[in-house]
């Protein structure tokens, strides 16, 4: 382990970023989406941008009885996302008044491409309004971050862990970036520090312990003087960084795949990481 010897000072500061997009939080109504709504708020004001709540409409199951049964399912749907849409709108202006907010209720997530274009983060909430977990096949978690080109940030859902075997350490919340092949080191700690500037948090990286990996990441972060860091070589599977994950820190991580969902299939390392990771996770495009 490399260590930098490091006494962060902790804050929370308004950061007006050069790059203004807004910040974009999915709300379905579940449990999951509360803290991502709290979380986005949170995001926004940190960057100086405006937040959009978007709900996408879904159809509840109707036996197909004739026009009027589909016609009323319709109906019912598009006020219960309307519904949702505002009452996630009016908890981010009860909490942030200075906030500029915005709310887009769609039947497709096609529909929000203009919406996407602008958006400089996708938050999301680690569980769906129908239990299901973020990015598995056919959620709209999934049709989301494929339509969005920005960082995803994917909250943690505090019902969804048992508790911990220790005690959560005593040291400073960080953002931890987590890298494992030499391409993405710079776009990934580029991310990283950019995050931790904003957070006013040390930043700490787990590298994979690969040769040339530890070289690049080694070069990476002789050149910083922005952020206090420290660097610690690991064997590269997810159990060091769910051991060592507390909640308040934030994983930065890579995400790969021309669909930006290679790798999230059931027993993958990020699928690992989304499913047991006990603090925020944000998944940076390569």
């Amino acid at each position: 382990m490399l260590h930098h010897d490091v006494s962060p000072h902790i804050r929370e500061s308004r950061t007006v970023w050069t790059e203004r997009r807004d910040v974009v939080v999915a709300d379905d109504g579940g449990w999951g989406s509360h803290r991502a709504l709290e979380q986005a708020g949170r995001e926004a004001d940190l960057r100086g941008v405006g937040l959009v709540v978007v709900t996408v409409r879904t159809l509840p199951f109707v036996e197909p009885t004739g026009y009027a049964a589909w016609t009323r399912a319709e109906n019912d749907a598009a006020d219960y996302a309307s519904n949702v849409n505002l009452a996630a709108q009016r908890r981010v202006r009860d909490a942030r008044p200075g906030l500029h907010v915005e709310g887009a209720v769609v039947s497709s997530v096609d529909d929000l491409v203009p919406v996407a274009a602008n958006a400089g983060l996708l938050v999301l909430g680690r569980h769906g309004a129908g239990g299901q977990g973020v990015f598995r096949m056919g959620t709209t978690s999934g049709d989301l971050v494929k339509a969005f080109p920005c960082p995803v940030l994917v909250c943690r859902d505090e019902r969804s862990f048992p508790p911990r075997a220790s005690a959560p350490s005593s040291r400073h919340p960080e953002v931890v970036a987590a890298v494992h092949v030499t391409p993405e080191i710079p776009t990934v700690l580029r991310y990283a520090v950019r995050e931790a500037t904003t957070r006013g948090m040390p930043l700490c990286v787990f590298s994979a312990g690969r040769p040339q990996t530890n070289s690049v990441v080694g070069d990476e972060l002789a050149a910083e003087k922005s952020v206090p860091w420290r660097l610690v070589w690991t064997s590269g599977d997810a159990e060091g960084l769910l051991c060592y994950a507390d909640p308040d820190d934030l994983l930065v991580l890579g995400n790969r795949g021309h669909e930006r969902l290679a790798g999230h299939v059931t027993g993958s390392w990020t699928r690992a990481v989304l499913d047991r990771m006990p603090c925020d996770v944000m998944l940076v495009p390569l």
